[in-house]
């Protein structure tokens, strides 16, 4: 049996990966196009971008910095004149934020709302719209992070937006059923993503109660089945993707809760 029989097939389908050049997006992408789909990537690491677009002849990459409003309407033009059809959307664009309700900055704040809120509405409508228009029933599939559930402190602004997107998620699939567009949030907990070796011990430290931290590559196991024609029934869902992480009740390592990996 093919792993494509396993986790699904994606051959010919139109994905869409915001921040794929590293970590969980860069995996996906990678699966995603060895299983045959179309992939366009985005992410502000053009040199990153320009190279995984090399390597991979059914992976295109575009720059994009979504903190920055212009970028995201310049994508979405850019995309109406370069991406007629799409199947798959995943909004997967991040990034961390250090401050808590006391000291975060409004300018902050803004640019967390912009990144992790208006972004993916952005691109979710612009998918929708595809999708309806070409009579498609597509897959809208938002990352957000546990800390949606359960916060980390000094991480408000990144908490509260990742917990819009669970309400977002459920939202869109009051409004796009009828069309048969199915959109699921994906929560993930404690992942190791960065290019460097795992810090000694980081796997046995790990708040999981399976006793390590997740790869990558489990997660884009997870998106292919659910950017595929296996996943029929399952709208306005929210998937915890963790190891156990939230039931646990063992302290996250040093570097989960200083958010340095």
């Amino acid at each position: 049996m093919q792993s494509g029989d396993l986790i699904g097939d994606l051959k010919g389908k139109n994905c869409v990966i915001t921040g794929g050049t590293r970590g969980l997006g860069e995996a996906t992408a990678k699966l995603f196009a060895k299983l045959g789909a179309n992939v366009l990537i985005t992410g502000r690491d053009e040199a990153r971008g320009k190279k995984i677009q090399e390597n991979f002849k059914q992976i295109r990459y575009h720059r994009a910095d979504f903190e920055v409003r212009s970028d995201v309407t310049d994508l979405i033009n850019w995309l109406d004149q370069n991406f007629q059809n799409v199947d798959v959307l995943i909004s997967n664009a991040a990034r961390n934020s250090r401050y808590d309700v006391l000291n975060v900055e409004f300018d902050e704040w803004d640019r967390m709302l912009n990144l992790l809120l208006t972004t993916p509405f952005l691109l979710s409508r612009w998918a929708a719209k595809r999708m309806v228009d070409n009579k498609r029933k597509g897959k809208i599939i938002i990352i957000g992070a546990i800390q949606a559930i359960s916060p980390l402190d000094h991480s408000f602004a990144y908490a509260t937006c990742k917990g819009g997107l669970i309400s977002m998620v459920r939202s869109m699939a009051v409004d796009l059923g009828k069309y048969g567009i199915q959109t699921m949030a994906v929560l993930p907990g404690p992942f190791y993503i960065k290019d460097d070796p795992m810090p000694e011990g980081l796997d046995s430290r790990s708040a999981a109660v399976l006793g390590r931290m997740g790869r990558p590559e489990e997660m884009a196991k997870l998106l292919a089945f659910l950017a595929s024609d296996n996943n029929t029934f399952m709208t306005g869902n929210t998937i915890v993707v963790d190891g156990g992480r939230l039931v646990s009740r063992k302290a996250d390592p040093q570097e989960i809760t200083l958010q340095t990996i």
